[in-house]
């Protein structure tokens, strides 16, 4: 019997008990043998589990963003209190990364707020739009601090 191996995974759940089509999830998620690290968005479903739990919809109804070396050292800065926002000014939530691909274009927009860090991704892909996101804590932030500080450590010792 093989044993199926997975990808560090840090995943946060905020489901909205009041209305489902505002929760979300998040999932950040590094390979160490690529060398690549992705945010997953899910949006809640509007399901409840066989214990009364809301469910998130990570196969029907989420994005995915890869995250390469510099778009780790921005979000880095803003977790670790650095800067208001990554990207580049435009408001108070800033302009975010912008990834084109041949499917379409993707924004992470991270920035602060009174509670902690505001996050939402943004796909366009043809016609299908996509809009999710949820708050950070402060401890939330810090634990993210850490694994991106890690794994863009990986990543340098990897290539050196």
């Amino acid at each position: 019997m093989t044993e199926t191996k997975y990808n560090p995974t840090y995943k946060i759940y905020k489901p909205n008990f009041k209305d489902s089509t505002k929760g979300a999830a998040s999932s950040w998620e590094w390979n160490p043998k690529t060398g690549n690290f992705f945010l997953t968005v899910a949006k809640q479903s509007g399901e409840k589990s066989s214990g009364g739990k809301p469910t998130f919809s990570w196969k029907d109804n989420s994005e995915t963003f890869k995250l390469g070396e510099s778009d780790l050292a921005e979000v880095c800065l803003i977790l670790e209190g650095s800067t208001e926002y990554i990207g580049q000014s435009d408001g108070s939530k800033g302009k975010g990364l912008f990834h084109q691909t041949k499917h379409g274009n993707s924004i992470l927009k991270l920035y602060k707020t009174d509670y902690g860090l505001g996050m939402e991704l943004s796909c366009k892909k043809g016609e299908k739009l996509f809009w999710g996101g949820h708050r950070l804590t402060k401890s939330e932030c810090k634990y993210l601090s850490v694994i991106l500080n890690r794994c863009m450590w990986e990543m340098f010792s990897c290539t050196s």
